[in-house]
C-alpha cells in the first residue's frame, strides 16, 4: 500500500497544472539528518548528499540516495594518517566519491584526498596531494579544489600568504579523472597580494590551469583599498610547472567590476561581465570579449551600456522623481549597484548567454542603552536578475531585466537567489516568489507593486521564467508551490547536469526534505 501511495504521490506532483512544460518527479518527504551543503549527482535520481549536523560542535554526514531514497549513511572521518584534519571539499570524479582534507602539523600544511566507497566508508588510506611549510609570520594559507567543466580534470590550488611586503606564493596540482598527475608547481604573481585580487581559478577541458587577477594601483593616501578608485588592469595567467604567462586585458578606460570566463581547446577565452568607468562608483553596462591567449590579442569585444530607461524600468514614480532631481543638480544619472555575475555559457553556435543578480547585505547593530548589550542583524537582499545574449557574430542581441525581490534575515539568504538552465531554445530561471504577483491562472501580473518573495505555506510559489534565446522575450508563471510539495524550494542547492539533461531539485520543511528531478531536452 505504501508503494502505491508513493507512486500516486509522484504522479500527482508531476501532473500539476504548474508543471506543464517540464516534468518534475519528486521523491517522498523524509527526515533530513542535517543542513544540506552539497548535492553530488551520480545519475538521475541517484546521488550523494553532504550535510552538517549537530550545530557548532557537529559533524559532516553523507548519504547516498538511490531513486531518491537513502541507501547508505555515513559520518565523514576528519582524520588522516598524521592526525585530525579539516574539511576542504568534496567531488564525484569518474563516479568516485572523493573527500578533500587538510592538516596543519609540525610546521607544514598538508592536503589529502580520501576516497569513500558506496557504503560511505573510507576506501583505502588517504593520499597526500600537496604540502607546504608555514613559516613564522605567515598565515596558515588555504586550499581550494577546482575541476574542468567536462569533469575530465580536477586539481587543488593553494595560497601561502607573504610576510609584510613579501609576495604571496601559490601552488597547484592538476590530475585527470583517473587520478593521474598532469602538472604540478608553485609560483608568485608579479605584484604584492595587497594590490591584487584573484577572481577565478580556471581549469580548462584540456587540463590547462588559468588564473584571472585584478590589479590595483597603490593609493595616494598610502591606504590599501582595492576598489573602483584605484583599479588598474585585469590579467589572465596561464600557469605551468615552468612558467607563468600573462595576458593583460585593457578595456580603454573602463574597469571590470565582475566577470566569468570560458575557454575552448585552442585557448580562446570568452569573458563576459560588468564594467564601470575607471575612478567612478556604480556600473555602466555589460561587456564581452573573445581573447586568443596564444596570440595575446583580443579577437572581438563589445559593450552594452545600461540606459536610463533600463535602469529605472521597475522604479516607482517617487524614485524616478528623486533621481531626476539628483541629475538636475549635476550628481549623475541613475546607476545600478551591487550586481554580481552568476553564470555565462557559450552555446553550440558560439553565442553567449549570461545572467547577473543584485545582491547585498545590510548589517544593523542595536545597543541596549541600559545594559550595553548589542544585537546584530544581517538582512540579505537578492533582487532583480539581468539576462543577456551575445550573438555568434558579436554584438549584444538583447538585454533583459527580470523584476525580483527576496529579503531574509540572519540566514545567509538560504532560500533566495535562483537556479538557471538552457533548454530547447530557452534560457530558464527558477526562484521563490509571492503568489500575489500572479493571477489565478498562474501568469505574472506586472502591477504598481512587486511583492517580495514569501516562504509561507499560504503565499509561497516557485516561479519559472522561460526566455526565448532568439528574441529575449519571456514568459513568467508559477511552476509549483510550497503547499503542493509540502516544502520550500532551495534553488541555491539545485544541481544541473547538462550531459544527462537533468536538474536535481531540493526542498526543505523544518527537519524534513524532498528531492526532485527535472528533465529537459537541451
Amino acid at each position: 500500500m505504501k508503494n502505491i501511495l508513493s507512486i500516486l504521490s509522484v504522479f500527482v506532483l508531476t501532473s500539476s497544472i504548474f508543471s506543464q512544460n517540464y516534468g518534475v518527479k519528486w521523491g517522498e518527504l523524509q527526515k533530513s539528518g542535517g543542513r544540506l551543503q552539497y548535492v553530488l549527482p551520480i545519475s538521475g535520481s541517484n546521488f550523494y548528499a553532504l550535510r552538517w549536523a549537530g550545530g557548532i560542535f557537529g559533524s559532516y554526514r553523507m548519504t547516498r540516495h538511490e531513486d531518491f531514497a537513502v541507501s547508505a549513511t555515513g559520518k565523514l572521518e576528519m582524520k588522516v594518517e598524521s592526525g585530525m584534519a579539516s574539511f576542504e571539499g568534496v567531488e564525484v570524479i569518474d563516479g568516485k566519491l572523493l573527500i578533500f582534507l587538510s592538516d596543519l602539523n609540525e610546521g607544514k600544511n598538508h592536503f589529502y584526498m580520501q576516497e569513500y566507497g558506496k557504503d560511505l566508508l573510507p576506501k583505502g588510506p588517504s593520499i597526500q596531494l600537496a604540502e607546504y611549510a608555514v613559516e613564522k609570520g605567515r598565515g596558515r594559507g588555504s586550499f581550494s579544489v577546482i575541476s574542468s567543466r567536462d569533469n575530465e580534470f580536477f586539481g587543488v590550488v593553494w595560497e601561502i600568504p607573504g610576510k609584510k611586503d613579501a609576495k604571496d606564493r601559490y601552488g597547484f596540482k592538476i590530475m585527470d579523472n583517473e587520478k593521474n598527475e598532469v602538472s604540478e608547481g608553485d609560483y608568485e604573481l608579479p605584484y604584492e597580494g595587497k594590490f591584487s585580487t584573484i577572481n577565478e581559478h580556471y581549469l580548462s577541458n584540456t587540463g590547462d590551469y588559468f588564473l584571472s587577477v585584478t590589479e590595483f594601483e597603490p593609493s595616494q593616501e598610502k591606504k590599501i583599498f582595492k576598489n573602483y578608485a584605484n583599479y588598474k588592469a585585469l590579467h589572465i595567467f596561464h600557469v605551468t610547472p615552468d612558467d607563468i604567462e600573462d595576458m593583460t586585458i585593457d578595456l580603454k578606460g573602463k574597469r571590470i567590476e565582475a566577470m566569468t570566463m570560458n575557454s575552448d581547446n585552442d585557448k580562446v577565452f570568452t569573458i563576459a561581465g560588468i564594467y564601470g568607468v575607471a575612478g567612478k562608483a556604480g556600473v555602466e553596462g555589460l561587456f564581452y570579449l573573445r581573447a586568443n591567449f596564444n596570440k595575446k590579442e583580443i579577437v572581438d569585444e563589445g559593450f552594452e551600456p545600461f540606459t536610463k530607461d533600463f535602469v529605472t524600468q521597475d522604479w516607482s514614480d517617487r524614485q524616478k522623481e528623486k533621481a531626476e532631481k539628483r541629475e538636475a543638480k549635476g550628481k549623475g544619472e541613475p546607476k545600478l549597484y551591487n550586481y554580481v555575475m552568476r553564470q555565462t555559457e557559450v552555446l553550440k553556435d558560439g553565442s553567449i548567454v549570461g545572467s547577473l543578480e543584485q545582491y547585498y547585505v545590510v548589517v544593523t547593530t542595536y545597543t541596549d542603552p541600559r545594559t550595553g548589550a548589542t544585537r546584530t542583524t544581517y538582512t540579505y537582499y537578492y533582487n532583480d536578475v539581468i539576462a543577456f545574449k551575445v550573438g555568434k557574430d558579436g554584438g549584444f542581441d538583447w538585454l533583459k531585466k527580470i523584476d525580483k525581490s527576496q529579503v531574509s534575515t540572519n540566514d545567509n539568504g538560504y532560500l533566495s537567489s535562483y537556479a538557471r538552465f538552457v533548454d530547447n531554445g530557452n534560457l530558464c530561471f527558477i526562484f521563490n516568489d509571492n503568489v500575489n504577483n500572479y493571477d489565478e491562472s498562474g501568469k505574472f501580473v506586472k502591477g504598481d507593486r512587486l511583492y517580495s518573495a514569501s516562504f509561507s505555506k499560504k503565499k509561497n510559489v516557485v516561479a519559472i521564467v522561460e526566455m526565448d534565446l532568439e528574441s529575449g522575450e519571456y514568459e513568467r508563471k508559477t511552476f509549483f508551490d510550497r503547499k503542493e510539495i509540502s516544502a520550500v524550494a532551495v534553488p541555491k542547492l539545485f544541481n544541473i547536469d547538462y550531459n544527462a539533461k537533468e536538474m536535481l531539485l531540493y526542498a526543505v520543511y523544518g527537519k524534513k526534505e524532498r528531492f526532485g528531478l527535472l528533465t529537459f531536452n537541451n
